[in-house]
């Protein structure tokens, strides 16, 4: 990512993958299902639009169901976590006695990433879920939550138990040739920095400290109260979604801290018009003029009906 900053203007990358089923013709779970379907879409997008890097298609999924949960697969919408069975000590037990390293479809984005390393001349990234928010889909989301106050050291081990997991994904990602990988842990969006410092940084900072590889985290949603523990975790970058003002942000977090996205996913990309969708691309630009820690990108993954011109004139208006 350094070598991208150095350039004359921000890199763009949009966090692309699910419109390029419009170029590819296939549905969305054929490319979240064979890795051979998924590289020739990314390659489709590439030649498209150039963007200054790529990363696979997002998917919150795959490492719950390579956990053992079951999983809901739409044909042309995300998958989703159908049951979150771990409910206490017992149950968390037997998901350990039963794990199965890098089962499931992780060996498919691995395959994937290495295809793009192995073809693409962009940087080229890695998605894992967040430790969070992986315990969230084990245990569900308000029933996590609920831990962390009843009992917070089951959620700990819990939490130390997907940390682990996770950094190895991520290492066989960084191995197929990922230059950097992205933590997703939207569900974080929900703690209160005190219970973000406590039961979520901590996590995403062993991955970085074992990893020692460059990591960026995403949060979804209004992160303005969580930016300066964000900044801590040992991430590289920041992929801020769209309620962030990224000149605020940029005041607020170090200059060695990359600032990445952000315009509105649904609101810009999937519901404006082309014109609208370079005047507020331009507009983003502008504002961060002298912020050279700085890539121009969406607030979070495009969604898949977004109409192919918006994403043009991003990429146009974005270029200068």
């Amino acid at each position: 990512m350094e070598t991208l900053l150095k350039s004359k203007r921000p890199p763009v990358i949009p966090l692309l993958g699910a419109p390029g089923v419009q170029l590819s013709r296939t549905t969305f779970r054929e490319n979240l299902s064979n890795p051979e379907v998924q590289f020739k879409t990314l390659a489709l997008l590439l030649e498209r639009f150039q963007p200054d890097g790529m990363f696979p298609m997002m998917d919150l999924t795959v490492e719950a169901e390579a956990l053992g949960l079951k999983i809901d697969f739409p044909e042309n919408a995300n998958p989703s976590v159908r049951q979150h069975p771990i409910k206490d000590r017992e149950a968390f037990d037997s998901l350990k006695r039963n794990l199965k390293p890098l089962s499931g479809r992780m060996p498919l984005f691995i395959e994937v990433v290495k295809k793009m390393k192995q073809n693409f001349s962009v940087l080229i990234g890695g998605y894992v879920i967040g430790p969070f928010t992986l315990a969230g889909e084990l245990a569900g989301v308000e029933d996590f939550l609920e831990m962390l106050i009843t009992d917070p050291s089951l959620a700990k081990e819990i939490l130390s138990f997907t940390t682990d997991f996770l950094t190895r994904y991520a290492e066989e990602l960084f191995s197929a040739g990922a230059d950097v990988v992205a933590i997703l842990d939207p569900t974080s969006v929900t703690l209160s920095p005190k219970f973000f410092n406590e039961f979520s940084a901590p996590y995403v900072k062993e991955m970085a400290e074992r990893l020692r590889k460059p990591l960026i985290l995403h949060i979804c949603g209004d992160t303005n109260h969580l930016l300066e523990a964000m900044a801590e975790t040992g991430a590289v970058g920041l992929s801020l979604d769209s309620m962030v003002d990224l000149r605020e942000a940029a005041e607020r977090v170090p200059e060695n801290i990359v600032l990445i996205g952000n315009l509105d996913p649904v609101n810009v990309f999937l519901r404006a018009t082309p014109e609208i969708v370079e005047r507020r691309t331009r507009e983003l630009v502008e504002r961060m003029i002298g912020v050279e820690n700085f890539i121009l990108s969406s607030g979070c993954d495009i969604p898949i009906e977004a109409p192919l011109e918006n994403i043009s004139a991003f990429m146009r208006a974005g270029r200068g």
